[in-house]
C-alpha cells in the first residue's frame, strides 16, 4: 500500500486539502509494510537558510540501517525564527513559505522520499494522529519521530522538541560530531529516564548496502511512562571521517549578509531559483 493515500486522507481530514499543501505529496513513492514498523521521520528546524549541515542530517536519515518510509521537513513559523533571530542578524530573514519552497526545490533532496510540510504547524500534530489511526485500520503500523542533528540534543529533556513531544527522537551525528554525547566504550552517553543502548541490527540487503557509500552504527534506547506509553530514542552513528564540515548558521548569515548587499526587503524579491543560486555554495548543489 502506498504511503501517500494516507497521507492525503490526512490532510483531508485536518483541513489541507489545496492543491498547494496535496502538491508535495505527488513524487512519494513510499510502500507500507505490513510486517514491520513504518518509520517517518520529522526534520524541523528554523532552515534560515538551508544549508550542507541541514541536508547532511536529511540524507542520513535515509541512510537504510534506519529503514524509514519517508521524511517531511518541517521549516519553523514565521514568529519562532523572528524571536531566534533577534540578536542575530535579523535583517536576513526568509519566510516559512521561502524556505519551504528552497527545500522542495534542492535537486539532492529524493523527492520520492521527502516532501516539504508547506503549511502552518500547527494541524501537525492532529495530521501525525490521523496518519496513524488511518493506517492502523488497514494493518499498517506508522510511527513518527523527531530528526535533529546532536546540537538540539537535550541530554536531560530528550523528547522535548519544538513545536511538540513525539514519542521518538533520532539524533544523527553527520552533520556534526559531539564527543561528550558519547562513552569510552562507543555508546552514546545514557539519557535520563531511558535505559542502556544496544545496537540494532537492521535488516539491510546486500544491494542496499552496496549502494549506501558509509558504514553508520543505528544504537536504540526506550524508555516507558508514567501512563504506560513506550518511548524510543535513537542515535544514527558515523564515524569521524565520515562527519561532514561544521558549518554555523549565524557565520553563513553573516557571510551572506556582505557578500550580497542583503536584508529582509531584497529577500522577498527574490525568487526560488534565485535564492538558490546565492546559496549554491553552501548547499554544495552542482
Amino acid at each position: 500500500m502506498s504511503l501517500r493515500s494516507y497521507l492525503e486522507a490526512a490532510y483531508k481530514e485536518v483541513r489541507l486539502s489545496s492543491e498547494v499543501a496535496l502538491s508535495p505529496l505527488q513524487q512519494l513513492d513510499c510502500r507500507l509494510k505490513k510486517d514491520a514498523e513504518n518509520l517517518i521521520l520529522v526534520y524541523g528546524g528554523s532552515f534560515n537558510p538551508p544549508h550542507r549541515g541541514h541536508l547532511d542530517v536529511l540524507l542520513s536519515a535515509l541512510h537504510p540501517v534506519v529503514n524509514a518510509a519517508a521524511v517531511v521537513v518541517l521549516p519553523s513559523e514565521n514568529f519562532h525564527l523572528r524571536h531566534k533571530l533577534a540578536t542575530s542578524h535579523p535583517e536576513f530573514f526568509l519566510s516559512r513559505r521561502q524556505r519551504a519552497d528552497l527545500w522542495a526545490s534542492i535537486p539532492t533532496v529524493p523527492k520520492n522520499k521527502v516532501w516539504v510540510w508547506s503549511e502552518t504547524w500547527y494541524p501537525f500534530l492532529p495530521f501525525t494522529e490521523a496518519v496513524r489511526r488511518l493506517g492502523e485500520a488497514d494493518g499498517y503500523d506508522i510511527v513518527f519521530s523527531h530528526l535533529i542533528g546532536p546540537d538540539n540534543l537535550n541530554e536531560a529533556d530528550a523528547l522535548n522538541n519544538l513545536p511538540y513531544r513525539l514519542p521518538r527522537i533520532l539524533v544523527t551525528n553527520k552533520a556534526r560530531h559531539v564527543p561528550s554525547q558519547f562513552l569510552p566504550n562507543g555508546q552514546p552517553a545514557k539519557w535520563k529516564g531511558f535505559g542502556e543502548w544496544s545496537q540494532v541490527n537492521a535488516d539491510v540487503s546486500r544491494n542496499e548496502r552496496a549502494e549506501s557509500a558509509e558504514e553508520a552504527v543505528l544504537w536504540s534506547c526506550h524508555t516507558v511512562d508514567s501512563i504506560g506509553l513506550g518511548k524510543m530514542g535513537y542515535y544514527l552513528e558515523f564515524t569521524k571521517k565520515s562527519v561532514g564540515p561544521d558549518l554555523n548558521s549565524t557565520s553563513l548569515r553573516q557571510d551572506l549578509l556582505q557578500k550580497h548587499s542583503l536584508d529582509e526587503e531584497a529577500l522577498r524579491q527574490l525568487s526560488t531559483l534565485d535564492l538558490l543560486d546565492i546559496l549554491r555554495p553552501i548547499l554544495q548543489v552542482d
